[in-house]
């Protein structure tokens, strides 16, 4: 592990002082996530050792170093770009020099040429031939169809004439009778309470779903507690994965509940309530 990372400082280094990519191993970034993973998982299982302190390190270096080599690529496909297309003297050509930058990763050699491409299009979008071209297109006026005119009349109906029909006296509202019984509203049954989820899993919460367990779990691991500090400890990462500490005598410090257990165990810390 820390021949890796005497590597990282070595590359660093070299990508510091020269203007070409140092040279790296063609897995170099799996490697590097690799050894990431490895001194995260330490970190998490022993708070105090120094594989913390070590993956910060790491990440700062690898982020340099990943950067200058973005960098440089850059540079390199305008450059080519420059030197290989013609803009404004006569008709554009694209004569693509060789000059591809050394010590290029797989990843890195698709970024390269992807950068060519892009610049590629580019130039031709903006080049005085295609600009002529796009001038000399006619331009056919636009016609607008025309509306279709809705008409609003309605045919007219012959109304055929007929002989009035006779006026039928309708007899009044029959009277309803104080006998006649009301229908009996039957009263609705009262909801069973809700079984606790706790003594029976199989039961459903109001919306059928079954109660989350595991989320449970995982909010009251990452409960965060207040502690008071006895002895000098350095940074630790929490199992949420941020950078707690370094830690001082009679600090108060909050923190989630597993990794103060830690302290708590190894009587470096006690919980206060605050």
């Amino acid at each position: 592990m820390d021949k890796f990372y005497q590597s990282l400082r070595q590359i660093q280094k070299k990508e510091r002082n020269n203007s070409t990519l140092a040279r790296v191993e063609e897995d170099f970034y799996s490697q590097l996530h690799e050894y990431m993973d490895v001194l995260k998982q330490e970190a998490m299982s022993d708070p105090f050792s120094k594989a913390v302190s070590l993956l910060k390190q790491s990440q700062i270096i690898a982020t340099e170093i990943c950067e200058r080599r973005e960098q440089k690529i850059s540079e390199a496909a305008v450059l080519n770009i420059h030197r290989s297309y013609h803009l404004f003297t006569g008709k554009p050509q694209f004569d693509l020099v060789d000059t591809t930058p050394l010590n290029l990763t797989p990843e890195e050699e698709k970024f390269y040429y992807s950068l060519l491409d892009t610049l590629k299009n580019h130039r031709n979008n903006i080049s005085l031939e295609k600009l002529s071209d796009d001038d000399e297109t006619p331009k056919n006026p636009i016609i607008k169809p025309k509306d279709t005119q809705k008409t609003t009349l309605t045919p007219k109906i012959e109304v055929e004439k007929s002989e009035p029909k006779p006026i039928i006296k309708e007899d009044p509202e029959p009277k309803v009778s104080e006998d006649v019984k009301k229908p009996v509203v039957k009263p609705q049954a009262k909801p069973k309470p809700a079984e606790n989820i706790e003594d029976n899993p199989n039961a459903f919460d109001a919306q059928d779903e079954f109660y989350d367990f595991e989320s449970k779990k995982v909010a009251k691991e990452t409960e965060l507690v207040t502690m008071l500090v006895f002895d000098d400890v350095g940074a630790i990462v929490g199992v949420d994965e941020k950078t707690y500490g370094p830690f001082r005598p009679q600090d108060i410090v909050t923190l989630p509940l597993v990794n103060a257990k830690i302290f708590f165990k190894n009587r470096k810390g006690r919980q206060v309530k605050i």
